[in-house]
């Protein structure tokens, strides 16, 4: 807390980002990724203040780390403005060393997309978890076509494809999606290759799910595309989805159906979203009688506010949230900087 608390009052103050290593040993405080990243030791935490960390060249991720910022919705960071990870030149790349590592609260915006290995013997990380993080570049799972990595998305906003090699029955990359939204993606399919997809409690806006992705499980969706929102994947397992088109796959056979609905029309589905193209300001809370209420497998609502867990409003950290931080420009006649700063802890 002390840690957050000074980097947080540095960087409203001075206006400069900082990254705090903490770990086995005293906190360390950073400005350049590589810096920070050359610091630390596995399993290290590093506290990311808002703003956005700009890296000229690639950045390699070799060992289990855990990245925290401060948000990803400017409508809940405007005390502390979302913490944007970016590079110039190049990927931002996890090697299998980096296996276990995580990530909350961070835009994630590679020239070249985030990928998984410098070569093809590295490419296999496990266990990765983004959570509440925005991917507005694509994102490679292997490099050889044939990576066994593994990578959960919990409450993330997708903003870019998502790619994991060669399609069929040969693929072994496997990637989990709970109470995302996928929007405002250039090309066609969203996820593409994945050899074990599942997907629950996630929304599409005028996107495809799949492509290439043989025995995908989706259950408990909402995917506004007229087109067909699995193609070319066979035996695809569909569970308690909303669709506003009127097929469930293209190109593809096996497919198995249980209590979904198609041709719904995308403008009766939410509480606000009007246009098929994600805002901030949209409301996907479901609209009444939109006909996914209380109509998930689970007994909760078909999107991202259902499940056990639903999907947290403004995808707050699980860090404190900062609401006020009034600092002021100069000592007091005590030589005392006067300083106000209000956190709300947070449950999950």
């Amino acid at each position: 807390m002390l840690c957050l608390a000074g980097l947080m009052a540095s960087s409203v103050q001075a206006q400069l980002q900082r990254i705090v290593v903490q770990g086995s040993g005293a906190p360390q405080v950073f400005t350049d990724i590589h810096a920070a990243l050359a610091a630390a030791q596995a399993n290290d935490k590093l506290y990311f203040s808002g703003g956005t960390f700009i890296s000229s060249t690639p950045i390699v991720i070799n060992m289990p780390l855990h990245f925290i910022g401060a948000g990803i919705n400017p409508d809940s960071t405007d005390v502390t403005s979302t913490t944007e990870l970016r590079t110039t030149t190049g990927n931002i790349t996890l090697t299998t060393a980096a296996s276990g590592s995580t990530f909350t609260g961070i835009v994630f915006d590679a020239a070249s997309g985030l990928q998984y290995g410098t070569s093809d013997g590295d490419d296999d990380p496990t266990g990765v978890l983004f959570q509440r993080c925005r991917t507005m570049c694509a994102f490679y799972f292997t490099q050889d076509q044939f990576s066994t990595s593994s990578t959960t998305f919990d409450e993330c906003i997708i903003n870019g494809t998502l790619n994991g090699g060669v399609g069929g029955e040969g693929n072994t990359t496997s990637a989990t999606f709970t109470r995302c939204i996928f929007a405002n993606i250039a090309g066609n399919g969203v996820i593409g290759s994945v050899g074990n997809l599942f997907v629950d409690h996630c929304v599409f806006i005028d996107e495809q799910i799949c492509h290439n992705s043989e025995g995908a499980v989706i259950q408990n969706s909402i995917c506004t595309s007229t087109t067909a929102p699995v193609y070319q994947s066979n035996n695809t397992t569909f569970r308690n989805c909303l669709f506003s088109g009127d097929e469930y796959t293209g190109n593809s056979t096996g497919e198995v159906v249980i209590n979904c609905q198609l041709n719904v029309p995308s403008g009766s589905l939410f509480v606000n979203e009007a246009d098929n193209v994600f805002q901030f300001t949209d409301d996907l809370h479901l609209a009444p009688g939109s006909g996914g209420v209380g109509g998930a497998s689970d007994g909760t609502d078909i999107g991202l506010y259902g499940s056990s867990s639903p999907y947290k409003p403004g995808g707050v950290p699980y860090n404190p949230h900062f609401r006020v931080a009034n600092i002021v420009a100069a000592t007091n006649p005590n030589g005392e900087l006067p300083v106000n700063i209000r956190v709300a802890a947070q449950p999950n």
